[in-house]
């Protein structure tokens, strides 16, 4: 079975964190779900996991078995059982998890709007060559005229589009496809962040969105009553920038060889500056969970509002760009249509 989405698994969560924080078992919680979803397919895992936890006793593990949950929440959930916080972990999960399914929402919206536009103006311009022009050039031909210049040059262009039509219309449907891919799968979202992280003015919002979920892991963490350490350790799986990923190895490693955690967060250069020391008193304070979702939140606010600045130069720039190769195509279509009235009025 696939993987379930953010959405799936934050709705998961805050229906466990519920029937718990009610007084209600973990095995009755899982028939409960199984009884109220309409999903056939849910049902069959939910009661597979209720039958594996009756025999096991561990919710971990029949998630496990399930395999459509991530490891991330595996570990937390793990965490939770052993430590008795096992209501607190998912309250925290379903918080984590409906963030993330916020934010990509908010990215896939931003984005898909400049990606409707380009393929509605994409069709346009086609249409104009394929459609148009043609009946131009048939006019022209039986006045005895032929067309010249720019007109004959995009009229050629619309010919090779209607003789290989097979093969563009297999190259857009690949790309449609490949968009799509990029929109709605993980890796998908995962290769764009590579893309993304290489290009100028899109580097820092895979680096916002890691320090995001990192911080909002070690603080999910320690309110779950895990330490410092092992709830960076647990945070980890949820960075994929190789940048911060190299950096969180090196905090985990020095706090292994016995670093304080404020230290090695510091020495790893993972944090600097005034959010470090905003870390040091925080945990000095006893409020280090609160810290580091203070955190979290600015750096989702501040890779949200570098893909608004983003999108909002991207948007003028396709509109500017495309209302360019429309004004030719349509110049291209008026001057054989001005040669015609100027043949006629002669």
């Amino acid at each position: 079975m696939k993987m379930m989405s953010n959405q799936e698994l934050y709705q998961f969560c805050e229906q466990f964190h519920i029937i718990l924080h009610s007084g209600i078992s973990a095995v009755d919680g899982l028939q409960i779900m199984a009884e109220d979803t309409a999903d056939a397919n849910a049902r069959e895992v939910l009661t597979g996991m209720q039958a594996d936890m009756e025999e096991y006793g561990s919710l971990s593990h029949a998630m496990k078995e399930a395999g459509i949950f991530p490891d991330t929440m595996l570990s937390y959930v793990n965490v939770g059982e052993e430590t008795g916080y096992l209501d607190e972990v998912m309250k925290n999960l379903s918080l984590h998890y409906q963030q993330e399914d916020e934010v990509s929402r908010q990215i896939r919206s931003a984005v898909s709007y400049p990606l409707l536009m380009l393929g509605m103006m994409c069709v346009v311009i086609v249409i104009l060559l394929v459609r148009i022009l043609p009946v131009f050039e048939q006019v022209f031909r039986q006045m005895g005229m032929e067309m010249t210049g720019f007109s004959s040059r995009m009229l050629s262009v619309g010919q090779v589009i209607t003789r290989y039509s097979a093969v563009f219309l297999v190259i857009a449907v690949l790309l449609i496809g490949f968009i799509l891919f990029l929109l709605f799968h993980p890796r998908g979202r995962a290769f764009a962040v590579r893309i993304a992280g290489s290009l100028p003015g899109l580097r820092r919002i895979p680096y916002c969105r890691d320090y995001g979920r990192l911080t909002q892991g070690i603080a999910m963490g320690i309110r779950s009553g895990l330490t410092p350490d092992r709830s960076m350790e647990l945070a980890r799986d949820l960075v994929s920038h190789p940048v911060v990923r190299t950096r969180v190895d090196k905090a985990c490693e020095l706090l292994s060889h016995g670093e304080l955690f404020s230290d090695s967060l510091r020495e790893s250069s993972l944090f600097h500056g005034m959010d470090a020391r905003l870390i040091n008193i925080g945990f000095q304070a006893g409020s280090g969970d609160e810290v580091m979702q203070t955190l979290s939140d600015r750096y989702q606010v501040e890779a949200m509002d570098q893909i608004s600045r983003t999108v909002a130069i991207l948007e003028p720039t396709i509109v500017i760009l495309l209302s360019v190769l429309v004004g030719l195509v349509l110049l291209a279509v008026i001057t054989p249509l001005l040669g015609i009235f100027s043949e006629m009025l002669g």
